[in-house]
């Protein structure tokens, strides 16, 4: 996994044509997400986001193993898996894009600075583009990022069973959260 994983990011970075530029990465990020309804609120977490950032021009990318979101009840993580993500057929979700009027000198003053990034989402095999806000602070020499959006199942095409339809929300909030270092 570390080695597709590494591979993936060469290959972002080799698409940006970026030599010698200022390359962040962080290969343990964090990502949760949260569906709550008046039946049930599922919770799942995962601390195998990686991503890269090229800090001369904004460009950003990560990429999520869908298999690595644990869930409190296993059922819920087997049935996320198979049934609705299909993690088999599409195992990683993925963001490509680049921050919005980025400059990397005046964000190194240490504070959180508000910003947005604009890309493609894919998630079960269905990119689509979004502006992502969220914060980033220049600290101790690296750069920490934490975001906070919502995904509509449906925007990316995840079939919920009428079944279950009353215990996942029509929009589902994201939290992700990484400290990029140097390369």
């Amino acid at each position: 996994m570390k080695r597709l994983t590494g591979l993936l990011m060469l290959g972002l970075v080799a698409n940006w044509g970026v030599a010698n530029a200022q390359q962040f990465l962080a290969r343990a990020g964090e990502v949760s997400f949260f569906s709550t309804t008046p039946v049930e609120d599922i919770t799942a977490n995962s601390k195998q986001m990686s991503c890269i950032l090229d800090a001369s021009t904004g460009a950003f990318a990560f990429q999520i193993p869908i298999r690595s979101f644990h869930f409190e009840k296993a059922l819920m993580e087997e049935h996320f898996n198979e049934n609705y993500l299909e993690s088999a057929k599409f195992p990683n979700a993925t963001f490509k894009g680049n921050f919005t009027e980025w400059n990397a000198a005046a964000l190194k003053d240490g504070k959180p600075h508000t910003v947005q990034a604009r890309g493609e989402l894919t998630i079960h095999g269905v990119t689509v583009q979004r502006t992502i806000s969220g914060t980033v602070t220049w600290k101790d020499g690296k750069w920490v990022m934490q975001a906070q959006f919502n995904v509509a199942p449906a925007a990316h095409e995840i079939a919920i069973p009428d079944v279950v339809k009353e215990k996942i929300a029509k929009e589902i909030r994201v939290n992700v959260n990484a400290t990029l270092n140097a390369k």
